[in-house]
C-alpha cells in the first residue's frame, strides 16, 4: 500500500488508522535546480513522489511542508520545500521582491530566510528524526548561523507555545512543558561523493569519508554550542554511539528528473517481458525494495531504519556526561500528531508574537553589518562635504562637493543599506546647503549666476540655465536686486564716453537703462537722434501681450534674401517720391533675380538700366530715374500698432504684427557735421578704440543721374566745382574736399560721392576696433594711411559676423561683439539709408529688427552712429556671446544694410 500524501496543516478526518503510534521523520536542506525542490529520492522505495510536477509554494508562508503517512511502517515523512531549494528561489524571488519596499537581494534574502526558518521550527517541534540533505559532499557552515537563531527563538517562545499546546486533550505534560516530543536527532545526507568512491572496484572505503565528516560536523556544532551535553536544552541532538552521516555513492537521480524517469521505465521493461505495464511497475517496486534491503549493503534505507527502530524500542537518549538527566521522549498517535502539528504550524507561520518577530533581526546579519558600517561612514562623508565651504555657493559647487562626499562614502560603506544611507547623505548635504548657504543662482542675460544669498525680488534673468527652485518660504526671504559680481566696460551710444557696467539681469537694464544713464554723463541726450518705434499707451491699463500667434512681420526689415549675382556691386535705383524713401536695391533686402526682376514686382515704375564698364566693376553704381509722381502715391495699408498691449521682448521678424516694445534696444545719434571726422587723423573723439584701428573706411558710390531738369538743380554740372580736379584723393582731409565729382556718360550724368563707414566691435574689457572685411580687422599704416575700402563691409553679398576675436594682447583673448555702425554722409543730395537686421544665432534663430517700416534715412554731411543691442533675447531666452570663435552663421549682421536714396526737393 502506497503512503498517503498530505500537506500541513492536515485534516485528520480523511485518514484511517489514526490511533496507531508513529515516528515522524522530516527532510529539509538544499537541492539542485533540476531536482525541482525534491529531496526524497533516498526514500523513493516507500514514497510516491511526482517528480515531474512543478512544486507550488504557499504565497503566505513561502514554503510547503508535504507529508507521507506510511501505515505499514507506522512512519510519517515530512518534506520541506522552500527557499533553500534553487528552483524555488528562482521561481519565487521576482514575485517576492514586487511586494517588498527594498529591492536589494540581501534585504529580500533576510525575509526569505525568516519564512524558511519559521517552517523549519515547525519540523524541529514535531519530529523525532530530521534528515539534512545537501547536493555535495561538503558540510555547509552557513547552517550554524541559522541554527543559533532558531535556538534563541525556540527558548524565547517556549512559554507561549506551551500555552498553545495545553489546550490539546490527553497531551503528555512533559510534551507540553518541553513543547516538543523529544530533542530530535539530526542526520546528514550528502547526495554526491568524490569520484574515487563511486568506483565499486575501488578499495577505498566510504566509511572513512563518513566518519571524517561526522567528526567535522560534531566539533563544529559543539564549538558553536548548538549541541550540548543535555539534549533537551539543545535545538537538536547528535547520536553519540550511532552513525549520523550518510554519503550517497550511486548516481544522483534527483539531478535529472527526466533521465530518472526514463531509467525507471527501461528498468520496468526489463523486469516484465510480457506482462501489463501496471504489473511491471508493481514488480519493479517490489524489486526495488528487495534490492535496497538485501542486495545493497550501503543503503540509506538501512541507515535510517536503525534510528526509526530505536525510536520505537526505547526512544532517544543523547545526553552525555556523568550526571545527565534522562531525556524525555514521546511517541504520539497519528491523531495527536495531527493536532499538535496543526497548532505548531499555525503558531510559527501565522503568529505575530513579538518574540517570534525577533527572528528576522537575528537572521538579517548582512543588513545589520551594513547599517553599522554605513552609520560609521556617514558622519565622515558629511564632514568631507562641510570642509572649506564658502558662506554662499551655487548648485554646481554644491553638487561637486556632494560628489566628493559620495566618493568618500562609497569607498568605505558596504552592504544592502548603501543606497538608503547614500540618499540620507544627499538629504543631509542638501539640508546643510539650504540652511542659509544657498546662492540665488538666477542667471544674468550673459549667463552668470547671481552671487547674492537666495532672495526674492530683482529682475529675473533668462540666461538659459537652471534657475533657482521655488521655495515654500519665499515670502520670508529678504528682497534685493540680483548681482553676479561680473562687470564689463562699455561705451555710450555715441562712443565718446566709456564706463563700467554691472552684469544685466533684465532686457531693459541691458539695452536701455544703462545707455540712458551713460548718455546723461556723456551728453548724448543733447545730440540729434532718430527715435525708433516704441509702444505708445492710450490707457493706464496697458499690459504685456501674450504671444500665441506665429504670424511674421512684413515690414521692410523682415525681408530675407541678401544675395545678388553682381559680385561686389550693389545696383540701387531711386525714383523720387514713388519710393517713399525705401532702398530699392538687392542689398536692401530684395531677392536676387532669377527668371524675373523681383524689384519690378515690388515697385513697377522702377527701371534697372545699369551698365558697368570693367573699370567700374568695383564701385557701387546707383541709377537715379524719373517716375510719375501722381502714379507713385499708391501705398500699401499700414496696420496701426496696438496702444493697449506691448511686446514683452525684443522685436524680430517672427514677432506678431501690430505689437511694439516698451523701449527700443537700438540707438541712432548724430555726432555733428561730417567735418568731425578726418581721414588723416582718424577717430580722435572716440574712447577705447585701438590706435591702429581708429579709422573709417572710404566708400565711393557712383550715381548716374537721369531725371527732369528741375530735379537736376540739386546736382552740380559736370564742370561745376572742377569736378575732376577738386576731388580729394585718399589721405587728404575729408572736410576740405568736394565730396562730388562727375563726368558725362552715354546714359546721362554720373557723379561719385564719398561716404565713410565703420563696423565697430567691442569686447567685455572695453577694447574697440573696426573691421575692414568680414574676416579682417582694420589696420592702418604707421603714418595713418588706410589701404582698405568700404566695399567689402557694405557688399550686398557678405554678412558681417556679430562676434569676432578681440585683437588685444591677453593670455586668453575675449570675443568682441558688433556694437556700432559709423557712417559719415556726403554733401551730395543723396540720403545714406540703413536697414540693420541681426541674426544672433544659427537658423532657425529669428532676425532682430528696429521696427521701422522704411529704411532709415541719414541726413547729408553728418556723422551718424548706430548703436546695436547689447543683448538679444528671443522666446527661448538670450543668445549668449560664445566663448570661442564661431562661424559667421552663428551670429551675423545680414548683408544689404546700406543703401542710397535721392534727396527729393520740396515743392513750392
Amino acid at each position: 500500500m502506497r503512503p498517503r500524501k498530505f500537506k500541513l496543516p492536515c485534516n485528520i478526518d480523511s485518514f484511517t488508522h489514526t490511533d496507531k503510534k508513529i515516528v515522524v521523520v522530516s527532510v529539509f536542506g538544499k537541492s539542485q535546480y533540476r531536482a525541482k525542490g525534491c529531496k526524497t529520492d533516498m526514500l523513493s522505495s516507500v514514497l510516491e513522489v511526482k517528480l515531474l510536477d512543478e512544486p507550488k509554494i504557499d504565497e503566505d508562508s513561502l514554503c510547503e511542508i508535504e507529508g507521507y503517512y506510511n501505515t505499514k511502517e507506522k512512519t510519517v515523512y515530512l518534506h520541506l520545500r522552500g527557499f533553500l531549494d534553487t528552483h524555488t528561489v528562482l521561481a519565487e524571488y521576482d514575485k517576492f521582491t514586487e511586494k517588498q519596499d527594498c529591492k536589494d537581494f540581501l534585504s529580500v534574502w533576510a525575509h526569505m530566510r525568516d519564512k524558511y526558518a519559521r517552517a523549519l521550527l515547525v519540523l524541529f517541534h514535531i519530529s523525532h528524526v530530521i534528515v539534512l540533505t545537501h547536493p555535495t559532499y561538503n558540510f555547509d557552515y552557513s547552517y550554524m548561523h541559522l541554527f543559533r537563531a532558531m535556538d534563541i527563538i525556540r527558548q524565547k517562545v517556549s512559554p507561549q507555545l506551551s500555552d498553545v499546546l495545553s489546550c490539546i486533550h490527553n497531551l503528555p505534560k512533559d510534551w507540553i512543558s518541553n513543547v516538543r516530543p523529544c530533542s530530535p536527532r539530526v542526520l546528514f545526507y550528502f547526495e554526491s561523493c568524490p569520484v574515487v568512491f563511486q568506483n565499486p572496484n575501488s578499495d577505498v572505503n566510504i566509511k572513512k569519508l563518513e566518519h571524517s565528516l561526522e567528526d567535522q560536523i560534531y566539533h563544529t556544532l559543539r564549538k558553536n554550542r548548538i549541541v550540548t551535553n543535555i539534549s533537551s536544552n539543545s535545538l537538536f541532538a547528535i547520536p553519540a554511539n550511532q552513525e549520523f552521516v550518510y554519503v550517497h555513492t550511486g548516481s544522483t537521480e534527483s539531478s535529472d528528473m527526466l533521465g530518472y524517469m526514463a531509467r525507471k521505465l527501461i528498468q520496468s521493461c526489463k523486469v516484465s517481458s510480457g506482462g501489463s505495464t501496471s504489473r511491471s511497475l508493481i514488480s519493479l517496486d517490489s524489486n526495488i525494495t528487495t534490492d535496497d534491503v538485501e542486495e545493497e549493503p550501503h543503503s540509506f534505507r538501512l541507515f535510517l531504519q536503525q534510528h526509526i527502530d530505536l525510536a520505537f524500542a526505547r526512544g532517544f537518549d543523547d545526553n552525555v556526561g556523568r550526571h545527565s538527566v534522562p531525556a524525555s521522549f514521546e511517541i504520539p498517535t497519528f491523531s495527536v500528531f495531527c493536532q499538535v502539528a496543526n497548532k505548531v504550524f499555525d503558531y510559527f507561520i501565522h503568529s505575530t508574537d513579538k518574540e517570534l518577530l525577533a527572528l528576522h533581526n537575528l537572521l538579517d546579519t548582512d543588513v545589520k553589518f551594513s547599517k553599522s558600517r554605513c552609520s560609521k561612514v556617514l558622519p565622515r562623508a558629511l564632514q568631507t562635504y562641510q570642509e572649506n565651504l564658502p558662506q554662499h555657493y551655487t548648485r554646481a559647487y554644491h553638487e561637486s562637493k556632494l560628489a566628493h562626499a559620495m566618493a568618500v562614502f562609497e569607498m568605505h560603506a558596504r552592504g544592502p543599506l548603501f543606497e538608503e544611507f547614500s540618499e540620507k547623505l544627499q538629504a543631509e548635504c542638501d539640508k546643510h546647503w539650504r540652511a542659509g548657504r544657498q546662492m540665488c543662482e538666477v542667471l544674468s542675460l550673459t549667463g552668470h549666476p547671481c552671487t547674492n544669498p537666495i532672495h526674492r525680488g530683482g529682475s529675473e534673468g533668462a540666461g538659459g540655465g537652471e534657475q533657482a527652485e521655488p521655495r515654500d518660504d519665499d515670502n520670508e526671504l529678504p528682497a534685493r536686486e540680483h548681482c553676479s559680481g561680473v562687470r564689463y566696460v562699455c561705451a555710450c551710444n555715441c562712443g565718446r564716453y566709456q564706463s563700467s557696467r554691472e552684469d544685466p539681469f533684465s532686457l531693459k537694464q541691458a539695452n536701455y537703462d544703462y545707455f540712458q544713464l551713460l548718455a546723461k554723463q556723456c551728453g548724448c541726450t543733447q545730440l540729434e537722434s532718430i527715435q525708433f518705434p516704441v509702444f505708445q499707451p492710450s490707457t493706464h491699463n496697458f499690459r504685456a501681450a501674450q504671444l500665441f500667434s506665429s504670424t511674421k512681420r512684413h515690414d521692410s526689415f523682415s525681408r530675407t534674401g541678401s544675395s545678388t549675382p553682381q559680385g561686389h556691386t550693389q545696383a540701387c535705383s531711386l525714383g523720387g517720391d514713388s519710393l517713399n524713401g525705401e532702398i530699392t536695391d538687392y542689398g536692401s533686402g530684395g531677392q536676387s533675380p532669377v527668371t524675373s526682376d523681383p524689384i519690378e514686382e515690388d515697385i513697377p515704375r522702377l527701371s534697372n538700366k545699369t551698365s558697368l564698364t570693367p573699370s567700374d566693376a568695383h564701385k557701387v553704381v546707383i541709377e537715379v530715374t524719373d517716375s510719375d509722381a501722381e502714379n507713385s502715391k499708391e501705398k500699401s495699408l499700414v496696420r496701426q500698432p496696438s496702444t493697449t498691449e506691448y511686446l514683452p521682448g525684443m522685436l524680430h521678424t517672427e514677432s506678431p504684427i501690430g505689437l511694439l516694445p516698451q523701449f527700443s534696444s537700438w540707438s541712432l545719434v548724430c555726432l555733428g557735421p561730417s567735418s568731425l571726422y578726418s581721414h588723416n587723423l582718424g577717430l580722435q573723439h572716440q574712447t577705447g578704440v585701438l590706435p591702429t584701428s581708429a579709422f573709417l573706411l572710404p566708400w565711393d558710390v557712383t550715381v548716374r543721374l537721369e531725371h527732369q531738369k528741375e530735379r537736376s538743380s540739386l546736382w552740380p554740372t559736370i564742370n561745376d566745382h572742377g569736378a575732376h580736379g577738386s576731388y580729394c584723393p585718399r589721405g587728404k582731409n575729408f572736410q576740405n574736399a568736394n565730396p562730388i565729382r562727375g563726368r558725362k556718360s552715354k546714359g546721362g550724368k554720373e557723379f561719385v560721392v564719398k561716404i565713410f563707414v565703420g563696423v565697430e566691435y567691442e569686447c567685455p574689457r572695453g577694447h574697440r576696433f573696426m573691421a575692414s572685411a568680414p574676416d579682417k580687422v582694420l589696420k592702418a599704416t604707421g603714418s595713418g594711411i588706410v589701404k582698405d575700402s568700404g566695399n567689402k563691409v557694405t557688399s550686398s553679398t557678405a554678412d558681417m559676423p556679430l562676434y569676432f576675436p578681440c585683437p588685444c594682447r591677453s593670455t586668453k583673448p575675449l570675443i568682441a561683439q558688433l556694437m556700432r555702425i559709423h557712417v559719415v554722409t556726403p554733401k551730395a543730395p543723396v540720403h545714406v539709408t540703413l536697414n540693420p537686421r541681426v541674426q544672433p544665432g544659427p537658423p532657425p534663430c529669428p532676425i532682430f529688427v528696429t521696427g521701422c517700416e522704411e529704411p532709415i534715412k541719414l541726413s547729408q554731411s553728418a556723422y551718424w552712429i548706430l548703436r546695436l543691442p547689447y543683448v538679444y533675447i528671443g522666446e527661448k531666452g538670450p543668445y549668449l556671446v560664445p566663448k570661442e570663435p564661431v562661424p559667421t552663421s552663428h551670429g551675423r549682421l545680414l548683408a544689404g544694410m546700406y543703401g542710397i536714396s535721392e534727396v527729393v526737393p520740396e515743392k513750392k
